[in-house]
């Protein structure tokens, strides 16, 4: 990463901002664990692996959501995002940096549930039920969610004219990966082409059929990361071209 890029210099100040704000990590680690513990306490019932997903999906969002919100509606309210967009800087590229800062804590939050799932896994007999390497699958089904996650909850925020705001308003999207993730598994839908390629409901049916399967589709995984991808980077191109507006901005 080269240090002198404008964007390299967003995203590096932001990542370190969202790490010294431990209440938000807190907030955010709280999902890491919580989901696959109670996946652990659950061992007994047949249903508990199928809870899993549901939390993987959730955790996506949870991890950006803090980060997302200080970083534009929070600077808006602390008066600090106007000079720095007057910077000689294209706005694309301080929304690019941002975006990626608020990947990286997204990407954490997975990695760290998956991690708590493999130590949950041992501790229990559920892995007789589902190999540890389906973890890795998983990984590779839930990492797409990340810029998608990442994507969206920045561009939430960049309505948001206050942190307050802006949880209010992640409150309600974070309803659209609970509602799937739960709903999906009790309700389900026989995975198609034209599924894989919903966010949300494609990872979400991947991901449980891996609580089955050792292995994904390899061709449904392949259109279900590419369409979140793809959706994650035209939120970004969203936000970045309202950043142009001065009454976002402003928040007027």
């Amino acid at each position: 990463m080269t240090p002198n890029r404008p964007w390299s210099i967003v995203f590096w100040k932001e990542l370190r901002d969202g790490l010294r704000d431990h209440r938000s990590l807190f907030s955010a680690l709280m999902f890491c664990w919580l989901g696959p513990l109670l996946v652990g306490m659950l061992w007994r019932s047949p249903q508990a692996l199928a809870l899993l997903p549901a939390f993987l999906i959730i955790t996506a969002f949870t991890g950006a959501m803090n980060v997302a919100n200080d970083t534009l509606a929070g600077e808006r309210e602390r008066g600090s995002l106007e000079p720095l967009l007057m910077n000689p800087v294209h706005v694309s590229e301080v929304v690019f940096g941002k975006w990626l800062a608020v990947c990286a804590f997204s990407l954490a939050g997975v990695v760290l549930t998956l991690l708590v799932s493999l130590a949950v896994l041992y501790a229990t007999p559920l892995s007789a039920r589902m190999p540890a390497a389906a973890l890795l699958w998983m990984f590779a089904v839930a990492a797409p969610l990340v810029p998608f996650a990442a994507g969206f909850d920045l561009l939430i925020c960049t309505f948001a004219r206050t942190p307050k705001e802006g949880n209010s308003y992640l409150a309600v999207a974070l309803l659209a990966p609970m509602l799937t993730g739960m709903l999906a598994e009790f309700f389900p839908v026989r995975l198609t082409a034209a599924v894989a390629a919903i966010p949300l409901l494609g990872q979400q049916r991947l991901l449980s059929a891996l609580t089955r399967s050792p292995m994904p589709d390899l061709g449904f995984l392949a259109l279900s990361a590419a369409c979140a991808v793809l959706l994650g980077i035209a939120a970004v191109a969203a936000s970045a071209r309202l950043m142009q507006d001065e009454r976002v901005v402003f928040g007027r």
